[in-house]
C-alpha cells in the first residue's frame, strides 16, 4: 500500500514538513531578513535529519542576509536584464557595443548556462576560447566588464551569492603591454603641412593643433567658435559625434571635464578661415544651407563633408588620415594619434600636467600622467641634474672668502673648522709653582 503524504508541524523553529509518498521529506519555513522583509522558503530532503539541517541552514542564511539562489536564472537572462536596467545610464555607443558583445560572444556560449553554476574555471576556459577566435585584449576585457556588471547586480539583488568574474579575468600577454602611438615632433610637423594643403584633411590639422578628440572636432559647429573672458579666440567643446556600425549619433563628451574651452593658436584660426572659404564655395554646388541662430551665426558643422555639407563621419576621417600619412611620409596611425602627439609634445616640452589635463579634458591629472609617462624621462633626468647642481653649489665657498679668513686647508677638502670641545663637566687644571 502506497504511503500518503502527511503534513506535520515540527515547531516554530523548524517550520512544517511533509512526508512524501516516495519517502522524501518536503519542508517549509518562514524567515525574516535583516531589512525586515519576510519570506517562506521550502525544499525537499531525503530524511528528517537532512530536513532539520536544511531548515537551520535557511534560517542562518536569512539571519546573515543571504537570500536563496535562483537556480533557474541563466547567464543570458541575467545579462539581458542587466543591459535593460542600465540602458538609460549608458551612452548610446556603449549600449550598442554591449549588445554586440552579448550577441556575438556571450549568448551562444554562456547564455544557456545556469548563472549560479558558472565558476571561475569555466570563465577562464571561455576567455581563452575568445582569444582563440581572434578577439583582442581590449575586446575580452569589455566582455569581462559586461559579465562582471551583470553578476554584481544579481548578487546585490540577492538572486545569486557568488560573483565568479572576481576570480577569472582575461589575461594579457607580457609582451602585449599597450604602447601609446604618436608622432614625433618632426613627423607631426610634416603631417600638419600635408594636412593644410588638403581641404579634406583640414579637420585633422585642427585636431593636431588643439589636442581635441576626433569626435569632438567633428561635432563642432560655427556657434561653438567665440572668445573667452580675456577676448582671445577659442572653441567651446560641449558634445562629441561618432558612428557605430553605420549609425551616427551625437552625445556629451567622454568625461565631465570634457566640456571645456580650448584657446586657438593663430595657425588654428587660419584653418577655420580656410574652412569658411571652402564651405562658401561648396554650398553653391551641393545646395546644403544650414539655418542661422538669432545672432546670425550658422548652425552648421565646422568641418562638413565637401560632397553633402552634412557632418563628416569618423570612418571618412580615418580614410583621409591614411591618405594624409602616406602623402606626408609618416607612419600610418589613427586620427586619435594626433591627440596623443599633441599631449606628448606639451608634456615633453615642460607644460604643466594640470594645464595639459584641462586642455585634453581628462577627469583626473593622474590620467594625463599615466598616459604620457613616456614623455617624462627626459624631464626627470634634467630634474636630477638640477638637484645635483643645487647641492654642489651649497657645499662650495667663495675662494676669496677662504683666503681672507686665513683658515687652514686640507688637500681636496674645504677649510678646517676649529675643533669644538665635547660637552660634559670640565676638569680643573692644577697649577704647579715653579721653583
Amino acid at each position: 500500500m502506497a504511503r500518503q503524504a502527511k503534513d506535520r508541524r515540527s515547531g516554530w523553529h523548524e517550520g512544517s514538513h511533509t512526508l512524501n509518498a516516495n519517502g522524501t521529506v518536503g519542508w517549509r519555513v518562514r524567515v525574516t531578513y535583516p531589512d525586515g522583509s519576510k519570506a517562506r522558503l521550502s525544499g525537499t530532503a531525503r530524511n528528517l535529519t537532512e530536513m532539520r539541517a536544511a531548515v537551520r541552514k535557511a534560517q542562518e542564511d536569512a539571519h546573515a542576509g543571504r537570500r536563496p539562489v535562483n537556480d533557474r536564472l541563466t547567464v543570458g537572462q541575467m545579462v539581458t536584464e542587466y543591459m535593460e536596467g542600465r540602458a538609460q545610464d549608458w551612452a548610446q555607443r556603449t549600449l550598442w557595443n554591449n549588445e554586440k558583445l552579448y550577441s556575438r560572444y556571450i549568448q551562444g556560449d554562456l547564455g544557456p548556462l545556469r548563472a549560479a553554476g558558472v565558476d571561475p574555471k569555466r570563465l577562464r576556459v571561455f576567455f581563452d576560447a575568445l582569444k582563440g577566435k581572434g578577439l583582442g585584449d581590449s575586446g575580452r576585457r569589455q566582455v569581462h566588464s559586461l559579465l562582471s556588471g551583470a553578476y554584481k547586480r544579481a548578487v546585490s539583488d540577492g538572486v545569486l551569492r557568488d560573483n565568479p568574474t572576481l576570480h577569472a579575468k582575461p589575461g594579457r600577454a607580457k609582451d602585449a603591454a599597450p604602447k601609446l602611438k604618436h608622432f614625433t615632433p618632426e613627423e607631426l610637423g610634416r603631417f600638419l603641412a600635408a594636412a593644410r594643403a588638403d581641404r579634406w584633411a583640414l579637420p585633422l590639422a585642427f585636431v593636431g593643433m588643439t589636442g581635441l578628440r576626433i569626435g569632438e572636432a567633428l561635432a563642432l559647429t560655427w556657434e561653438d567658435v567665440g572668445q573667452d573672458d580675456s577676448g582671445a579666440a577659442c572653441v567651446y567643446v560641449t558634445k562629441t559625434r561618432s558612428d557605430f556600425e553605420g549609425k551616427a549619433y551625437t552625445n556629451t563628451p567622454k568625461t565631465a571635464k570634457g566640456k571645456r574651452v580650448i584657446p586657438l593658436h593663430p595657425d588654428a584660426l587660419e584653418v577655420l578661415e580656410e574652412m569658411r572659404g571652402h564651405i562658401a564655395q561648396e554650398t553653391r554646388i551641393h545646395g546644403k544651407v544650414w539655418p542661422k541662430n538669432a545672432a546670425g551665426v550658422s548652425t552648421g558643422p565646422l568641418f562638413p563633408s565637401a560632397l553633402s555639407g552634412d557632418f563628416l563621419r569618423q570612418d571618412s576621417a580615418r580614410a583621409i588620415m591614411r591618405r594624409t600619412c602616406e602623402r606626408a611620409g609618416v607612419p600610418l596611425l589613427s586620427p586619435h594619434a594626433l591627440r596623443h602627439s599633441a599631449g606628448t609634445f606639451l608634456i615633453s616640452h615642460g607644460a604643466d600636467p594640470v594645464t595639459v589635463a584641462a586642455l585634453l579634458g581628462h577627469a583626473q591629472v593622474s590620467t594625463t600622467l599615466n598616459i604620457y609617462a613616456h614623455a617624462l624621462p627626459d624631464k626627470l633626468r634634467a630634474l636630477a641634474f638640477g638637484v645635483a647642481d643645487l647641492r654642489a653649489g651649497q657645499g662650495q665657498e667663495d675662494p676669496a672668502k677662504e683666503e681672507a679668513s686665513g683658515a687652514p686647508k686640507r688637500a681636496g677638502r674645504g677649510p678646517v673648522s676649529p675643533r669644538k670641545g665635547k660637552g660634559g663637566p670640565r676638569r680643573k687644571v692644577r697649577k704647579v709653582d715653579e721653583k
